[in-house]
């Protein structure tokens, strides 16, 4: 029997973002620093045709002290992307392109579903979000986003704060953290608007 949709949309909200307890340990980077680190990402992420990789998701939530974690597998290649959780819950969200066009079905217990009108719609915005987050293209050139560059050790770390009403009222800023190869995103964090903090952790990444 499939979850409901607003449960769902729910679960699938959370594949993005921001905590900043480390963010005492960031360093701003300086104009010049930043325009290098962003050219090297986009150059770096500019080649990538798919991504495979495994994930582990916790959400915290402001009001309660219990925090919840799921875990599954990512796969993004193309315009395509399926976010399939394996724990605790078994279920998929599937972005493909068909006839120009991005389409949201949600797979489950064997059974395949179109997430139409609204829903489907607001699937298609987050899909476009994670896609472009694992990618670094949400670092170039970005009309939803302000970006500003930090350093953590060896790690890049890019914050981004959202400028369109629509996704201020979702959440107030995600950072991506990049590995030291600055090429793939290794943890995606982000801090709703309501408070909650998400964070989604990469492992196993493949690129290709």
């Amino acid at each position: 029997m499939f979850v409901k949709i607003s449960n769902i949309l729910k679960m699938f909200f959370l594949l993005l973002f921001v905590t900043s307890a480390s963010a005492q340990t960031l360093k701003k980077a300086t104009p010049e620093q930043s325009k290098k680190m962003l050219e090297a990402v986009n150059k770096a992420t500019s080649s990538v045709k798919s991504i495979q990789c495994d994930f582990t998701q916790v959400r915290q939530s402001a009001m309660l002290k219990d925090k919840m974690t799921s875990k599954g597998k990512m796969s993004f290649s193309g315009k395509n992307l399926k976010w399939e959780y394996t724990e605790p819950n078994k279920f998929a969200l599937v972005v493909k392109e068909e006839n120009g066009q991005q389409q949201v079905y949600i797979q489950q217990d064997g059974k395949t579903k179109k997430a139409e009108g609204q829903s489907g719609q607001l699937f298609k915005g987050i899909a476009q979000i994670v896609m472009s987050s694992v990618t670094g293209t949400a670092l170039s050139g970005s009309s939803d986003f302000t970006v500003e560059m930090y350093t953590q050790g060896n790690v890049w770390v890019a914050k981004l704060t959202p400028k369109q009403a629509k996704l201020k009222k979702m959440f107030t800023s995600v950072h991506l953290h990049f590995n030291d190869k600055h090429n793939a995103v290794t943890k995606v964090e982000m801090k709703e608007a309501n408070g909650d903090v998400t964070v989604i952790s990469f492992s196993n990444v493949k690129l290709n």
